[in-house]
């Protein structure tokens, strides 16, 4: 049975950055240090994320899962997180690369937060960022409906009434904030492919302005 400290490894934000020094290690071309500065860009972003758990917490939480990993016999650990951090360690001794990571992870979280012209947004952050657009894209690419406005029009109304509060007026924000971030078919394309295969900004606006006539009229 995994403990309550070292369930700390297998979920959460240690997870998410064991999950992208993995990558790192497996990926041809791959750097950590940009991986992490998007992990604290991420976090830094996001008013919920950085009230329930600062990147500054997050460091904190890593050097005392080393201090614990230190005392502990491999089998007290569970599976699934001694497997993941061995990887992500490539050979150093697990506490000593919780300590390393930690200090990383302190470094770039001293540093301004990088913008996305000299950090290009990756995939991971897109389907982060724009999940409710993920969402929602099965109304446009499905096949489900003949017509691009039927779809859009479904997509919109199945979240009436108790949904708009929330997740449509989500959606809307997502919308618009891809439309200021990649203006150009070309750079969402590149941005939001991941998410959105088909996506361009006449598409999004098209959706955006779906939302905002059944705010006016449903609301």
């Amino acid at each position: 049975m995994t403990s309550y400290p070292g369930a700390v490894g297998d979920n959460g934000a240690v997870s998410r950055l064991l999950d992208l020094a993995i990558a790192c290690n497996e990926t041809p071309g791959a750097e950590l240090d940009d991986e992490l500065a998007r992990f604290c860009r991420t976090v830094r972003n996001s008013p919920e994320a950085s009230w329930a758990m600062p990147v500054a917490t997050i460091t904190a939480v890593l050097d005392l899962l080393s201090e614990y990993v230190e005392e502990k016999e491999p089998g007290q650990l569970s599976a699934g997180f001694t497997e993941r951090v061995v990887r992500a360690a490539a050979g150093i001794p697990v506490p000593e690369y919780l300590r390393l990571l930690s200090g990383l992870v302190r470094i770039r979280d001293r540093e301004p937060v990088p913008d996305f012209a000299a950090l290009p947004m990756a995939d991971w952050e897109a389907e982060l960022r724009f999940d409710r657009i993920g969402q929602f894209w099965w109304y446009v690419d499905s096949g489900e409906y003949e017509l691009f406005d039927e779809g859009v029009r479904e997509g919109v109304s199945s979240e009436h009434p108790n949904g708009c509060r929330i997740e449509l007026s989500a959606l809307a924000a997502q919308l618009q904030t891809a439309l200021i971030l990649f203006p150009t078919t070309a750079s969402m394309a590149e941005g939001l492919g991941k998410v959105a295969p088909s996506a361009s900004p006449l598409v999004l606006q098209a959706v955006l302005d779906a939302i905002h006539r059944h705010f006016a009229e449903e609301h």
